[in-house]
Parts: C-alpha cells; structure tokens; sequence
C-alpha cells in the first residue's frame, strides 16, 4: 500500500469515528439539556399549581377574606395577585401583576411563567394568578447548554486524535499484508522469470543447432520445469492445509521416519544427528500436514548446515526443539523468515524457492501451534510448541 492511500485510509477512517463519536455525543448532550430542561419547566408548573390550588382552597370559605392568603407560603422569586370579575386587583404578594386578559391554565409573559384559575366566593367570580421569573432559571439552561457543547467539542477533539492515532494500528495489518503481498507478487515474478528465461535460452540453442546434440539443453529445461512445478506444487500445499482428513499423528515417530527418509542427504554432509526423546507427543491432525512440517524444517536443517556438522532434536514437554550448527541466521531477519519466497540471500541464488519455511508457518498456524526460532551459539533453533 502507498504511502499516500495509507493516509488517505487513515483519514477517513478518522472521520468516520470522528463523526459517528460527535453524533452520538451530541445527541447525548442535547437529550439531557432537553430533559433538564423539561424537567425544571415540570417542578416549576407543579409548584405554581400547587400554589394556586392552596389559595383557592383558603379563600373559598365565605367566613374569610382574602388576607388570609398573606399566610400561604410563597416563595420569593414567585408572586400572587388575586383579580376580580370588573379586573380589578384585590390582593397581591411580591409583585404586581401585569394581566390584560384573563384566562386559565399557563401562559408566558416576557420571562414569566404564569399559571391562572377562577374560584366563585360569595357569588362572585374572582381569577387567581401565581408567575414565576424564568430569567435566572434560563440563564442556568443556557449556561448548562453552553458547558455541554464545550464538553461535547472537547471530547470530539480528543476523538478525532485518538482515532487517528488508533487507525494506524487497525490498518497496520492490512498495510502488512498488501506489503507481503506486493512483495509476494515481485518474488514470485522473479522466481519464475529465471526459469522461464532459462527454458526460452535452451529452446532458442535447440533451434540453432538444429536439434542436434540438444541433450544437454533438454535436461536444462526438463530441471528448469521440475523446479517451477515444485513451485506450483508447495503453493497449491498451502492453499489444501487443514482440508483433508485428520486424526491422532505420533510426532516422535513422525519425526523418526522423516530422519530416515531424509539420511541420504544428511550422510551427504557428514552431519551428526542426536535424538533426544524424553516425551511422546500426538496431535489430531492430517498426516500430511504434519509430515510437511516437520519435513520442511529438517530439510531446512540439512540445506544451511555445514560439512560434519550436527542436528540436535529434543522433545520435551509438548514442545519439539530441532537445532542446527552451519550458517547462523541475522538476528534482523528473525521475522521475516516465515514470509513467502524469502531468502536471506538477497542475490535469490540460493537453492530452494523459499517457500519451505512459510508452509511450516501456515500449517502451526492452522493448528494453533506456537513456532519461535532464535540462535544460541552456533545453532540455529527451531521450537514448535503444542
């Protein structure tokens, strides 16, 4: 992936979050602005209510005037007037009112909330009215308001820097993999390139000499197809893992036929192998999984090792540690071994395609197996935990 679609990845990454977050939070802080302030509204109906309906109830008795309202508590930011049928005002606490018409139920005058009800006393009608100032009650909204958008913005801010930071790690492993897979495609491409280029040299010369004394040539082109069918065939392996019948594979004994299989090559070199078998270990896997695996990795062992040198194989609690003496792997690319059609050997003109160890990489995996190589000394080791 390049450098410029990464970003422009993260960025809309960042902005999908950033405005999924900020909706969310906004909506958030606009439904408690909104229910507090629907609550308030509440208490302050209920209470102006609640007033109007205890002086009613005072002042309907015959017996008494409308003094005896000066006993009802009201508070101080609340007020009472009491009007008669011709609109004239016949008590009042706090506040003069400012009524033009009457009518029942709440109603807003300027920054008053007022609420009105009628009481019939001695035959005549009379029209009771509590306000209430909403001012500092709205400047608490409006200051409530103004905290939950600052609140709502700095938290947004603190998103859209989080998210940025934290979409680098969601997209590193798909960076990951389309670096791999770029630099599959290129490896691949010279991998085939050389003996495809080999195979057209040949046919060019077989035509030269006219198909004479082409021996030699067939059998650099029959090798050449050997080697890109061999090719073929580790990543049609890959793409089977897991997919053919499973069932219980004795590692240890796993491990002795492919030593066996393999002794030609290892008495080649000379090479010493010691078998350290202190546990049996069985796994519910395909056979041929398996014997890849551990094939792959001693093959590996044999390929880099030296003249006389020596494989150690230990197996011990659940674990397989298969070490090799010969040339030692660069502690920088530890990490990269597993990767396909990699090589140590940066001119690629090492033998194998470099797919040996990514096949055993792809099968642990599959398995759940756990694989970690490190170099001790003058071993490399391989350890495949179970």
């Amino acid at each position: 992936m390049k450098l410029d679609q990464f970003l422009k990845a993260r960025l809309k990454i960042t902005l999908l979050i950033s405005a999924i977050s900020t909706f969310i939070l906004a909506a958030f802080a606009g439904s408690i602005y909104y229910f507090y302030k629907e609550q308030i509204l509440y208490e302050i109906s209920d209470e102006l209510k609640s007033i109007a309906f205890e002086v009613s109830k005072v002042v309907e008795n015959p017996l008494r005037d409308f003094s005896i309202v000066k006993n009802v508590n009201i508070p101080e930011d609340t007020y009472l007037c009491v009007y008669n049928y011709d609109a004239k005002m016949v008590f009042y606490k706090n506040k003069l009112c400012e009524i033009k018409n009457f009518f029942s139920g709440f109603q807003v005058i300027g920054y008053d909330v007022v609420f009105g009800t009628s009481i019939e006393k001695n035959g005549n009608l009379y029209y009771i009215y509590v306000g209430k100032n909403l001012s500092r009650i709205l400047a608490s909204i409006d200051k409530l308001k103004l905290i939950l958008i600052y609140v709502t913005f700095v938290i947004s801010t603190i998103i859209l820097v989080f998210s940025f930071l934290i979409s680098k790690k969601i997209l590193s492993p798909i960076k990951e993999t389309v670096e791999k897979q770029e630099r599959f495609t290129q490896n691949v491409s010279h991998d085939l390139r050389t003996p495809l280029t080999v195979i057209s040299s040949n046919l060019y010369l077989i035509k030269q000499k006219n198909f004479k004394n082409i021996e030699k040539n067939i059998e650099n082109i029959a090798r050449t197809v050997e080697y890109m069918k061999s090719i073929v065939a580790d990543l049609l392996f890959i793409s089977q893992i897991g997919e053919k019948e499973k069932k219980t594979v004795n590692i240890n004994e796993l491990l002795k036929k492919q030593l066996h299989l393999l002794s030609p090559k290892i008495e080649e070199k000379n090479i010493g192998v010691i078998f350290k078998e202190e546990d049996q270990i069985t796994i519910e896997a395909n056979q041929a999984d398996m014997e890849k695996l551990f094939s792959n990795l001693l093959e590996n062992a044999i390929k880099y090792n030296c003249e006389n040198g020596e494989i150690i194989i230990t197996i011990k609690k659940k674990q397989v540690s298969i070490k090799n003496t010969g040339k030692l792997i660069k502690k920088e690319n530890l990490d990269k071994i597993f990767e396909r059609f990699y090589r140590e050997d940066e001119s690629r003109t090492s033998e194998g395609s470099g797919l040996g160890l990514a096949i055993v990489k792809e099968i642990a995996d599959f398995y759940k197996l756990k694989i970690k190589v490190k170099v001790e000394g003058v071993h490399n080791e391989f350890i495949i935990r179970f």
